[in-house]
């Protein structure tokens, strides 16, 4: 398996290809979520004391029941089902930790007022996806995503016909 450094190497030398090459809908969006899925939502994330779980630094800690879910090289490294575990993994946790602020201040301030369940069925999914932003950072996200896994993919059938030494 290539170093977590190595992993970063490649991810940004593969970067102004995939820009010219791919057009993306929106720029800025596709930069940012690759940058993200290269150095913070990296199928690494799957190991504790990885460098994309270190780079969260105080919040490192909502990795550890992610780890405890799912090994590495597990669905993390699967293509799409990596990145799209991840996502719904941090959705979950946000909501969690939303529900917990609001029942923390309706019991600080009893006049508070916020019905987030309703908030949440009340938001149109479809129109968020298909923001130009929002579609090309998750496609950031899934292509920094496949460059990691093609890395491994690789190394390691380099590292088994013997090409390359152990790493």
């Amino acid at each position: 398996m290539a170093s977590g450094r190595t992993h970063e190497i490649i991810n940004l030398l593969f970067l102004p290809g995939a820009v010219y090459y791919l057009h993306p809908v929106n720029f800025e969006g596709f930069i940012s979520g690759y940058i993200i899925g290269t150095f913070f939502l990296s199928p690494d994330n799957d190991i504790y004391h990885s460098k994309p779980n270190k780079r969260w630094g105080v919040l490192r800690i909502i990795w550890y029941p992610y780890t405890r879910i799912f090994s590495h090289r597990g669905i993390s490294h699967i293509p799409f089902f990596g990145t799209v575990t991840k996502i719904i993994y941090l959705a979950s946790v946000s909501l969690i930790f939303l529900y917990l602020t609001v029942l923390v201040l309706k019991y600080a301030f009893p006049d508070f007022n916020i019905d987030i369940i309703n908030e949440i069925k009340n938001t149109n999914i479809y129109s968020f996806l298909s923001d130009r932003f929002v579609f090309s950072f998750i496609f950031g996200l899934f292509l920094a995503e496949m460059v990691h896994i093609f890395t491994d993919f690789v190394y390691s059938t380099l590292k088994r016909f013997k090409i390359i030494g152990k790493g």
